[in-house]
């Protein structure tokens, strides 16, 4: 009898070892999501990350992946993340206009050439200054899309004058510049922006080039106005829920926070829009410099969203003085980053002769 109970007693502990042991190693589970279809680089990027971050945890993450905006669409990104719907989320801040105000100078017409300067510079930005608008979620990394261009469908721009009557997608101070150089803007989710195109609902897009593939807009334009004079790009976002990050264990946060999202989303972007020009020229597309007496008119009808936004900052409370601060420190830093570029022989879809691709 004694012999019985002393077996299964040790049989009983041995269950408890058993489940604790499961409780304790079972994987902290992470929900992702992404608003970029599934076959675009953006995508992909973000699977890498998955991977990376599951194999450097040994286990201990992991990821279900919502792409494609099947978790939440590119404008709900920000919100679902904030209030635990999805753990990660990877977005830009035009969805939330007026959200960010302070990054959103990063939305600005600065003369950012291309990515890979942009990208760094956007992560320069959020270190300097931290944000409290970021204060409600993790930030994971800060990036940008490439440089924007005007995409036109059938009438190619030549010069700001050929805007003057046409609908053109863009939206926050995307639009806005799209506004200051004579064109209608028209606020559109980039997946519907396609078939906005193809409907003739607008007459072209203020974009990067990267779009020609990932959002197949190479199949609706036929002209591309490289206006990287003005250089403005849209700022992305990589944020985790606050709850999430800080009920990570040390090790995990430590996992995620040596990982180089920066470099690698900073060469991704770089990449997918040298990739994205071209697959223009393979389709023949036709491609439009400025003239350098044109592009000063562009640069200076930019300007003018550059001082409305320095009013509008001063007159909701923040100091001229720290708004133009803002303004001078991403500009310094967009011309020490050219300067690594130029240094690294690291080439680009736009930006100055010398780091361009022909």
């Amino acid at each position: 009898m004694k012999k019985t109970v002393v077996i299964t007693a040790l049989v009983l502990f041995s269950l408890v070892l058993f489940f604790s042991h499961q409780a304790f190693s079972a994987p902290i589970e992470l929900k992702w999501s992404n608003y970029f279809p599934v076959p675009a680089m953006q995508s992909k990027i973000c699977e890498q990350f998955i991977r990376d971050i599951e194999a450097k945890t040994q286990g201990k993450v992991k990821f279900s992946y919502f792409p494609a905006g099947t978790l939440l669409s590119a404008t709900k990104i920000y919100d679902g993340v904030a209030q635990g719907i999805a753990d990660i989320g990877f977005s830009n801040i035009s969805y939330t206009l007026g959200r960010f105000k302070q990054t959103e100078t990063l939305d600005l017409p600065l003369g950012f050439p291309n990515a890979w300067v942009a990208n760094h510079v956007a992560n320069d930005f959020y270190k300097k200054f931290k944000p409290k608008e970021w204060d409600k979620v993790h930030v994971i990394a800060m990036h940008t899309s490439p440089v924007n261009v005007i995409m036109t469908a059938s009438k190619p721009v030549a010069k700001m004058s050929d805007l003057k009557g046409m609908t053109i997608r863009g939206q926050g101070y995307i639009g806005e510049v799209v506004g200051a150089l004579g064109a209608v803007p028209r606020a559109i989710a980039t997946p519907e922006t396609y078939d906005a195109v193809l409907k003739k609902v607008i007459d072209g897009i203020y974009i990067p080039m990267e779009t020609l593939r990932a959002f197949r807009f190479g199949e609706v334009t036929k002209h591309i106005t490289e206006c990287w004079p003005i250089g403005q790009v849209y700022t992305f976002y990589l944020v985790m829920n606050k709850d999430t990050w800080n009920k990570l264990p040390a090790d995990v946060q430590k996992v995620f926070n040596e990982y180089p999202f920066e470099d690698k989303l900073a060469v991704t972007w770089n990449d997918i829009d040298i990739d994205g020009k071209q697959l223009g020229m393979e389709k023949k597309i036709n491609f439009i410099q400025l003239s350098p007496v044109e592009a000063q008119k562009w640069i200076k009808a930019a300007d003018t969203v550059v001082e409305k936004y320095v009013k509008n900052m001063v007159s909701q409370g923040y100091k001229e003085s720290e708004v133009r601060g803002w303004i001078k420190y991403a500009r310094e830093r967009i011309d020490y980053w050219l300067k690594k570029q130029r240094e690294a022989k690291i080439k680009s879809s736009t930006g100055p002769d010398d780091v361009r691709i022909k």
